[in-house]
């Protein structure tokens, strides 16, 4: 570690307070609630906009001087850094104090009655969430079967992401343009194992065992096609926290998975890398804080270089907000009402172009808009603070949710993904990439939502 002046040992002493309160914090969720949305919530901000930073300033010899990002970032002063990281915790206090704030009071009746729901297997519906899943199972087993026929051999489609990965790659070169929208459909596959193990717990079914392994198979199939260490891995952990009925309620495990994650990253690159290219990557690899720099720092880059790139891309004024139906929607449709899908400005390219534009390099690959930027982008600070309410609300409804079925271990596994799609929403906040490319997390939310609602109403009854 490096202190750079006196200011350096004051800025460190902030960021160990910071550090102390945050881990008491979670460590009061975890004891109180278990994990839930917004623990998983905290240490990925934590993650992305608070650690990012004190690396940043203390490990300067290891900073990373490959990405567009990370070149930027490394121009900015320690007191500039030490700014935006206040700032950060500020928006963290806001999405926190939002979260606690009760707009309804639960008496303790009906908090002992939400502790004894218990979700029936023979109920009617139950009955519609698996013909739903069934649906979706069979949409996106057959899209992905159909690509593969498409790029003509299992290899050649497990190859294509990273052929096709990057800001100006046409996947069209190698799909044609009328499959590109089997592409979304395929993601689905990764919403279907976590419904069918939580549907073969209730019913104990072969049928639903056959589906649980066949969706299972598929979902790792795209992963590989997909070719994304995060998404590999976020798919992994929800089956881990609920092996053998495990609660996690220590603190102390959840830091070491995160760091086991963060040293794993390197070894599944190579694998995919291989699956690609058909060879392993040699020489000696990158040092971890490097590597972790390169990865992470970007959400943290963004938002203090936010003043900066808003010059380039100029405030969206919501527009970001309304666009995101237009990334799902056929753009031959699109055109029937004089709408075309290529003049519109997404914010991913509008983003990279700047950073482009202010090294004056060509970039080779996208950097997405995290949860902060994507608001400040759109009416400043006014839009990043309602934003922040916002979420902080939405926060506590899911986490309501999980306490509905706090002692209901049939269904824990498709709550702890919803938990960990906070990774993807905070670093990358892009409407219009949600819906493109996590789908498998809309649709999560949205069945999640129907059992609670189905649940709470027959219990009512």
């Amino acid at each position: 570690m490096i202190f750079e002046g006196f200011l350096s040992y004051i800025f460190f002493f902030v960021y160990i307070i910071v550090y102390i309160a945050l881990f008491f914090y979670v460590k009061k969720i975890l004891k109180k609630e278990g994990f839930n949305v917004m623990c998983m919530f905290i240490l990925t901000y934590a993650l992305f906009y608070l650690l990012v930073p004190f690396i940043q300033t203390y490990f300067v010899i290891y900073r990373n001087e490959e990405s567009l990002f990370a070149i930027l970032l490394n121009s900015v002063s320690i007191e500039e850094i030490f700014l935006n990281f206040l700032l950060a915790v500020i928006f963290l206090a806001i999405i926190i104090f939002s979260y606690s704030v009760r707009t309804t009071s639960i008496t303790k009746e009906e908090h002992k009655n939400i502790l004894i729901s218990k979700i029936e297997a023979n109920a009617q519906y139950i009955k519609k969430v698996i013909k739903g899943t069934d649906l979706l199972f069979i949409v996106s087993v057959l899209s992905i079967l159909l690509l593969i026929r498409e790029a003509g051999s299992l290899r050649n489609y497990l190859s294509l992401g990273a052929l096709t990965r990057g800001l100006n790659k046409d996947t069209s070169v190698y799909i044609r343009s009328s499959y590109l929208k089997l592409v979304t459909a395929s993601v689905i596959v990764l919403f279907t194992p976590y419904m069918y193990l939580f549907l073969y717990r209730l019913k104990k079914s072969k049928s639903l065992l056959i589906k649980l392994v066949i969706s299972l198979i598929f979902a790792i199939i795209f992963l590989l096609y997909n070719q994304g260490r995060a998404p590999l891995i976020i798919f992994l952990l929800p089956f881990l926290f609920t092996f053998k009925n495990m609660r996690t309620k220590n603190i102390f495990s959840l830091v070491l998975l995160m760091i086991f994650v963060l040293l794993s990253l390197d070894y599944i690159n190579a694998f995919f890398k291989y699956l690609a290219y058909g060879y392993f990557p040699t020489g000696n690899s990158s040092k971890y804080i490097n590597t972790f720099l390169g990865e992470f720092s970007y959400p943290f880059a963004n938002f203090t270089l936010r003043h900066n790139l808003v010059k380039y891309v100029d405030y969206r004024l919501g527009y970001d907000y309304l666009i995101w139906p237009t990334s799902i929607i056929p753009n031959s449709l699109l055109k029937i009402i004089g709408f075309d899908k290529d003049t519109i400005a997404f914010i991913l390219t509008m983003n990279t172009n700047a950073y482009s534009e202010l090294l004056n390099l060509i970039p080779n690959g996208g950097i997405p808009v995290d949860f902060l930027t994507f608001h400040f982008y759109q009416f400043g600070y006014v839009s990043l603070l309602i934003a922040s309410i916002i979420v902080g609300k939405l926060i506590k409804y899911f986490d309501r949710i999980f306490d509905f079925f706090r002692d209901e271990f049939v269904i824990r596994v498709v709550l702890y993904r919803l938990s960990f799609s906070m990774i993807n929403i905070l670093n990358n906040n892009d409407l219009s990439a949600i819906i493109r490319n996590r789908l498998d997390i809309v649709v999560i939310a949205i069945f999640i939502i129907y059992i609670y609602n189905a649940q709470k109403k027959i219990k009512c009854e």
